[in-house]
């Protein structure tokens, strides 16, 4: 199914986490992702935006899209909807705590960006993930939010004042679900869809969606350390959700992604290895691999691996327009490529 991958490299720095490629209304590619300091998380942490005018073979400097003040941020989603970039933002202080969430919004193709508040429900200890827009036009939007009392980040910052929050399992659960929009996002419902119990562990959930050919909503998650990808759905617009199952997918604790293609055909980007994860929360995130359906998920009749060159890929982000998969992956932590696959 793969007729031809051209890969560039976007960027290099000490840090390279999650970048995220859209393109803008005028025509450019955008990449956003957080760089900088010697590890995620650490306060040295930014968000910069890249631009390519050629079709990814080359790029800009970085530039920052959040006010210099000392915090951390962190990107986990960019929603392009004409001429309007929403990135959608934590800050903290550089441990997951103080955990805010924002949106910065620009509306000159990623250049310019001004603060457009917190996401709807989620004002903090939330992170927004990837948007969709299905054939009757409504807009979701999955997160994974964290219920972190204040009692709790108290009791972190007095007790373990040296760790983040997400080292302590105290807090209870992380709920996936999605933000619902049926009248062009100017108002949102909440949907929750599932809660991942933490008594374990902490756990990095990412939830992915795809619409079927049906109109269900599929939704796969991260769920760390069990070896694979799990997985619900929604046949009423999300309003409720099956169960959330462990499906035959090995993941090595890594952000899957799916895309939806034409003719009803859905590719997922992800690193199909559990190798290790017996032995170590993150197994090795290789090989980077793009799986196409043509059968709503219940088969994958095509699976590529897109590179047999040695390192760690994780948390690949992109689209899909005219018979290509554009997107962009975080390599060894540290360099961000851009992928054009043609199939």
């Amino acid at each position: 199914m793969v007729k031809n991958i051209a890969i560039h490299q976007i960027h290099t720095d000490s840090l390279s986490c999650e970048p995220i490629l859209r393109r803008t209304a005028n025509g450019e590619l955008l990449c956003i992702c957080q760089c900088g300091g010697p590890s995620e998380p650490h306060p040295q942490n930014r968000v910069y935006a890249f631009h390519s005018k050629d079709e990814g073979k080359t790029w800009s400097e970085k530039e920052s899209i959040y006010p210099e003040d000392g915090q951390a941020v962190y990107c986990t989603e960019v929603s392009v909807f004409g001429e309007e970039i929403t990135a959608y933002l934590t800050v903290h202080n550089g441990r997951f705590l103080d955990w805010k969430c924002y949106m910065a919004r620009s509306y000159d193709n990623g250049y310019t960006w001004e603060n457009a508040g917190t996401p709807p429900y989620f004002p903090e200890y939330t992170f927004i993930r990837g948007a969709i827009t299905a054939k009757n036009n409504t807009v979701f939007i999955p997160y994974q939010h964290y219920p972190v009392t204040r009692e709790e980040h108290d009791r972190i910052l007095r007790e373990e004042c040296d760790k983040a929050v997400f080292a302590n399992p105290k807090t209870p659960y992380c709920e996936s679900g999605v933000l619902r929009s049926t009248d062009h996002r100017k108002t949102f419902d909440k949907c929750p869809a599932c809660r991942m119990d933490m008594k374990d562990g902490w756990i990095w959930s990412e939830p992915t969606i795809a619409e079927l050919s049906d109109g269900t909503i599929a939704m796969l998650l991260r769920k760390c350390g069990s070896g694979y990808l799990w997985r619900c759905n929604s046949s009423d617009g999300g309003t409720t959700w099956t169960d959330c199952h462990k499906t035959d997918i090995p993941n090595p604790t890594n952000k899957p992604k799916l895309i939806r293609l034409d003719q009803n055909r859905i590719a997922l980007l992800h690193t199909p290895n559990n190798d290790g994860i017996a032995t170590r929360v993150y197994g090795d995130r290789y090989p980077l691999a793009l799986w196409i359906s043509d059968d709503d998920m219940k088969t994958w009749y095509s699976k590529t691996v897109l590179t047999t060159f040695p390192g760690s890929y994780s948390y690949c982000d992109g689209f899909y327009e005219d018979g290509t998969i554009k997107f962009s992956v975080e390599h060894n932590r540290h360099t961000i490529l851009y992928f054009c696959v043609t199939l």
